[in-house]
């Protein structure tokens, strides 16, 4: 049975941070379908893979940690762009660049989430994680938000977000496939292109 979260002592919460770093750190070199608790505890420095299950009540309860803490790193991050822009074509603007900023900073943290979000699934066999999705709907309230105040022309939001956020996502893999990808470049005509898509010029 799993200590409630109010209930962990310090050192309890610190080795659950150490056992989640870990953790990350495999599934970047091995892959999320290699991964095991007796090789993110060989990677710890952990006694034993019981360490682990002290702390976690098994692999989906350590991923679902792993999402959490990937996401929001990234939340703090990109959330601050958007939130402190003056108007919705900044924060917009704010959007892109954070997050190709933090693509190009922690490219690591992309490829263990694409990972998990690819190849951990349910019973059913449908991932279990339905974490792009939700990139695409707060993507989709930007858009809106800038139909409503007059700074977009009138689009279908929902494909527009989807085609935005796969750009997005291309350069994860464009940094993964080629370590001298230029995404600075990138995301200066990938800013340019979305402006010119979403503007209204009338």
């Amino acid at each position: 049975m799993q200590a409630n979260p109010q209930d962990r002592t310090f050192t309890e919460v610190g080795r659950r941070a150490q056992i989640v770093a870990a953790a990350i750190e495999t599934i970047a070199e091995l892959g999320y379908a290699h991964t095991s608790f007796v090789k993110i505890a060989k990677r710890a420095g952990l006694s034993s893979p019981g360490m682990i299950s002290y702390h976690f009540a098994g692999k989906n309860e350590l991923t679902e940690q792993v999402v959490l803490e990937l996401y929001t790193r990234a939340g703090a991050a990109i959330g601050s762009r958007v939130e402190e822009a003056p108007n919705v074509a900044a924060a917009l603007r704010g959007y892109l660049e954070a997050n190709l900023a933090f693509i190009k900073e922690y490219p690591t943290d992309v490829r263990v989430v694409a990972d998990i979000l690819m190849n951990c699934r349910g019973a059913d066999d449908r991932p279990r994680y339905d974490g792009a999705d939700d990139l695409v709907r707060h993507l989709e309230s930007i858009l809106r938000s800038g139909q409503d105040s007059g700074e977009f022309r009138a689009f279908a939001t929902r494909p527009m977000a989807i085609v935005i956020r796969a750009a997005v996502d291309a350069a994860g893999a464009g940094i993964a496939a080629d370590p001298d990808f230029d995404i600075d470049s990138y995301t200066a005509e990938l800013v340019t292109m979305v402006e010119l898509a979403t503007g209204n010029d009338s």
